[in-house]
């Protein structure tokens, strides 16, 4: 049976449904800079909740890109946001984590960001850095820029970060991104830099995250809105509910910035998850939930836009079987669904906890997602028909100069699953997957170096970061 994905009708109805919630009920914004936006544009003000017309919704959307590319500073890792194809990012803001010398649990630093960028870097299958822990070690008016300098200086890939919560802690980013390439116009070109911007759900928009959002739209920034709801607590227990209230805030959220930067680069996110019933704990890797995060993929392309869709966040709490299964099925519905991006490689207990293994284990999970979704080769030389002909029955292929010439391209390498026989295993030491996640970080941490950044590029950025860390 095929995957069974959403109906075009199904699609339509949460649209209408939200366009319904928008104009009737209205979308909270604490930002009174967002509030004056929409009366200029004729919406309805009352207080602090806006009901904004359908028409004023669509016509904005129409601005926004279909496709956007997303830069490297190495200039060797750009993703093409063009539908073709899913790309994976680090998960991002865990509070806690298992501290890979001592193993003991703790909160998390900067250094575990470092660390974080540094393995990412390495790893094929992570096409995008993000800070994936909450530095506590730094004062909070400098997580922003210190997070983010923590992943240019230790990867040259794409950087996403989401926990910017003010137009300063933006600006802070965009100036950093900024002195790496150059200026602002420069950064305008070849954005290395995304962000997303979580909603409060339901029907809110918080004052600081959209000036945020503004703040990035204006610098040419690619941004996203990233509602988070939960069934039964933050949004109507069933998938339609909640999948209206998300799609409101969605929306909502993305014409204002259309609006307020017409052509701007905008993501539609998402990350919603479910409720246990028997705990009351959020869960992101129930089958409830993963069906609302293909659908955060399938909205996207029901309205023409790129996607990041929340992932990962398995709900175990060491690595293991149920990470294994969880995380598996988060990577691959919501890329048979289409997303752009997939947030959410690394972190295990619902993306609270850090692992250094665990992303290692994770990019497997996912380089093999990414092969079983490619597209195979079905051209004639591919048929080999001639080859099949003249070996005809019972004939061996592995000495052909056809399996020579193909086989690279047609099997794929392991880089972590154990395909030996069991006498082989057993001579090697007979080491579970974790203990060789475990080998391949300390390798990487010791010998692994990202793309190098001038000296007078240090110099700048260790100017900005320090204009926005208090003495």
């Amino acid at each position: 049976m095929l995957l069974a994905g959403s109906s075009t009708e199904t699609l339509q109805e949460i649209h209408n449904s939200s366009l319904k919630l928008v104009a009737e009920r209205g979308i909270r914004f604490h930002s009174e800079r967002a509030r004056e936006i929409w009366h200029g544009v004729g919406a309805e003000v009352l207080e602090d909740v806006v009901k904004i017309p359908p028409d004023i919704i669509m016509s904005a959307l129409e601005e926004a890109p279909d496709a956007f590319t997303l830069c490297a500073r190495d200039g060797e890792h750009d993703l093409e946001l063009d539908g073709e194809q899913t790309y994976y990012s680090q998960d991002g803001c865990a509070a806690l984590a298992v501290d890979f010398e001592t193993g003991e649990r703790r909160g998390t630093r900067k250094a575990d960001i470092e660390a974080m960028a540094l393995i990412s870097d390495y790893l094929e299958a992570v096409d995008i850095v993000s800070p994936t822990v909450s530095a506590q070690d730094v004062p909070s008016e400098a997580l922003a820029v210190q997070e983010l300098e923590a992943c240019f200086l230790n990867s040259g890939k794409h950087v996403l970060t989401e926990s910017v919560t003010s137009a300063e802690d933006a600006e802070a980013q965009i100036e950093l991104a900024a002195a790496v390439v150059g200026g602002r116009d420069a950064l305008r070109a070849r954005p290395i830099l995304s962000n997303f911007v979580c909603t409060i759900s339901p029907l809110t928009q918080d004052a600081g995250g959209i000036e945020a959002a503004l703040a990035f739209a204006r610098a040419g920034i690619p941004v996203g809105m990233y509602p988070m709801a939960t069934t039964g607590v933050t949004s109507p227990v069933t998938l339609a509910g909640t999948m209206a209230v998300l799609n409101a805030e969605v929306i909502s959220a993305l014409a204002l910035l259309e609006i307020a930067e017409p052509g701007a680069k905008v993501f539609y996110a998402g990350g919603p998850a479910t409720l246990d019933l028997r705990t009351g704990n959020y869960v992101a890797s129930s089958p409830e939930a993963l069906r609302l995060r293909m659908m955060v993929a399938e909205m996207a392309s029901f309205y023409g836009l790129p996607s990041i869709v929340g992932a990962g966040a398995t709900s175990a709490k060491v690595p293991g079987p149920q990470a294994g299964w969880e995380d598996a099925l988060s990577f691959l519905l919501p890329s048979m669904a289409g997303a752009s991006v997939l947030f959410g490689l690394g972190l295990l207990d619902g993306s609270n906890l850090l692992r250094y293994e665990e992303i290692i284990l994770e990019a497997e999970a996912a380089a093999m997602v990414r092969r079983t979704l490619r597209g195979g080769d079905f051209s004639e030389e591919a048929f080999a028909l001639d080859l099949i002909k003249e070996l005809g029955p019972g004939g061996v292929y592995l000495d052909q100069q056809h399996t020579v010439d193909h086989m690279r391209e047609a099997l794929s390498l392991a880089t972590l699953s154990d395909r030996d026989s069991y006498e082989d295993w057993h001579q090697k030491g007979a080491q579970n997957r974790i203990e060789i996640a475990r080998e391949k970080v300390e390798e990487i941490l010791e010998t692994h170096q990202p793309a190098p950044l001038p000296d007078g590029v240090l110099q700048d950025m260790s100017e900005v970061v320090a204009t926005y860390t208090p003495s």
